[in-house]
């Protein structure tokens, strides 16, 4: 199974929005997208060796950051963000919309396209141009992730990607991250909700030439 993924760069905030109103990304690398991946991977076959695993995230796993002829900002800085929730499957399904890969309490919506034909041309017109205006396949260093197959990215997030101090959060924010971005909450309730995980833009793509020895691996 190959899988090719586009994220939002992290903490991307639409211009004249504030960080709690807009933050595509949430401050998720590439890196953390992938180690949680592998984690799955890991959870569903634990027989999986370390090597086997390394070759999963070069040959088989492919995620970067959404990208205009490769520039990761526009002219005046500020980072791409991705709002569109879209997953092309097996090149013959997708679906498309704004609803989010986690609970949130939102009205959303999105239709599913079971038409191969109609997919190869969303494919087309879409989603092969984004791809080649986004790769470069440097957003994903396997040693990175696989360092990162121990991190608790559900427990340690609080709010700004597990930053309790609002300076250190203002510091990580590509903008400046003044007020002009955020209103900020005081409190330090270690049950301040969690931020959610990124929205992104994924393809999967089953491969008949895609070299695997793990039964049903993702």
């Amino acid at each position: 199974v190959d899988i090719e993924m586009v994220v939002s760069n992290p903490n991307s905030i639409p211009g004249g929005l504030k960080g709690t109103e807009a933050n595509y990304g949430n401050g998720w690398s590439c890196v953390d997208v992938a180690a949680e991946i592998i984690k799955a991977i890991q959870k569903k076959h634990d027989n999986v060796d370390d090597a086997r695993l390394r070759a999963m995230v070069v040959d088989n796993l492919r995620i970067c950051f959404i990208r205009h002829s490769k520039s990761s900002a526009y002219e005046d800085g500020k980072t791409i963000g991705l709002h569109s929730k879209h997953f092309i499957v097996d090149d013959r399904c997708c679906y498309i919309g704004s609803q989010n890969l986690y609970m949130c309490d939102l009205a959303e919506w999105g239709i599913v396209v079971d038409h191969e034909g109609e997919v190869k041309k969303i494919m087309k017109d879409y989603f092969v141009p984004l791809w080649k205006s986004s790769y470069t396949g440097l957003d994903v260093d396997v040693q990175q992730v696989m360092d990162g197959l121990n991190v608790d990215r559900d427990d340690r997030q609080t709010f700004l990607g597990g930053f309790q101090s609002i300076d250190v959060a203002q510091a990580m924010m590509p903008h400046g991250g003044g007020d002009e971005f955020y209103d900020y909450d005081d409190t330090s309730d270690e049950d301040e909700a969690r931020p959610p995980r990124p929205s992104f833009f994924w393809k999967e793509r089953r491969s008949a030439t895609a070299k695997t020895d793990v039964k049903d691996s993702p």
